[in-house]
């Protein structure tokens, strides 16, 4: 939908861009076309798409994938894209909150996500998708520009953190294109872009570590200016976590006594996790 097209579709409805529920519309067709062409959508592919609005990417999401799931909080654009799109008999209409969608009931077991996220629940929600156990095998989303960083840094940067860990433990994650602020109605206050996640072919960890490196993560994130051997130690973390367990881990990583948070890469968090949970004879030996 053009700018023109969205004010007289807003004006129809009645309808305030709400910010609570993070309402900015994509008016840019271009942007629009650079998203579902990242999806690389096939006409067997279930998509998921989460705040549609008025239906700026729909309508090229139902020419291009098999089935779309779509999933709208708004009653009001729930029912503007039902009686828009409602012949259309490849697109499912939820009308409900996508924090509370339960993926693996309602998607098949591979899918993909498309979406122009609300800004309001972006984080919360790229964190349930990620720890889902029907995760999308593949992701197509336009959000914060920070939130853009955070996804795809790399260690000793600001926006290294945890989110990021959790996200790339699974995802592939790239910043696809730069969004002007100016392609939404109303503008948001801050710059967005598209980011594209693709499911790793293999697991980077058992999955009975996956808790146990969540855990001590999030822990060494909460103080991720203060040095890794002051502050797991204390995190109550299990009888795994013992101060002289995790010194001799960091000196066998080769990690300095002195490493924060932010200065270890995914694979070293990997192999420290490893380390500390598993038994000698159990562990990869090291190089």
């Amino acid at each position: 939908m053009t700018l023109t097209d969205t004010r007289a579709a807003l004006a129809q409805l009645r309808l305030r861009p709400s910010r609570v529920l993070g309402q900015n519309f994509l008016v840019d067709q271009n942007i629009a076309r650079l998203v579902v062409k990242a999806a690389e959508l096939r006409a067997t592919d279930t998509v998921l798409e989460i705040g549609p609005g008025l239906g700026a990417l729909t309508e090229m999401l139902l020419e291009r994938a098999g089935r779309v799931v779509a999933v709208e909080k708004d009653t009001r654009l729930a029912a503007f894209l039902r009686e828009r799109f409602g012949h259309r008999e490849t697109l499912q209409l939820v009308h409900g909150d996508a924090l509370h969608f339960d993926f693996a009931a309602a998607m098949p077991s591979s899918f993909k996500v498309v979406a122009n996220l609300p800004y309001a629940i972006s984080t919360p929600l790229l964190m349930r998708m990620v720890e889902s156990p029907a995760r999308p095998r593949r992701m197509v989303l336009t959000v914060q520009r920070e939130v853009a960083d955070r996804l795809t840094a790399q260690p000793r940067t600001k926006d290294y953190s945890a989110l990021t860990l959790f996200t790339q433990l699974h995802y592939e994650a790239r910043r696809e294109h730069l969004v002007s602020r100016s392609c939404f109605l109303p503008m948001p206050t801050v710059g967005s872009a598209v980011v594209v996640l693709r499911l790793a072919p293999h697991p980077l960890l058992e999955p009975a570590l996956e808790c146990p490196f969540k855990q001590m993560v999030r822990a060494a994130f909460q103080h991720r200016r203060k040095m890794l051997r002051g502050v797991l130690p204390k995190s109550g973390l299990g009888g795994w976590m013992q101060p002289d367990k995790l010194e001799a881990a960091l000196e066998r990583l080769g990690t300095p006594r002195t490493a924060r948070a932010e200065e270890l890469s995914l694979a070293q968090w990997l192999l420290l996790t490893r380390e500390l949970v598993l038994p000698a004879t159990a562990r990869p030996p090291s190089n």
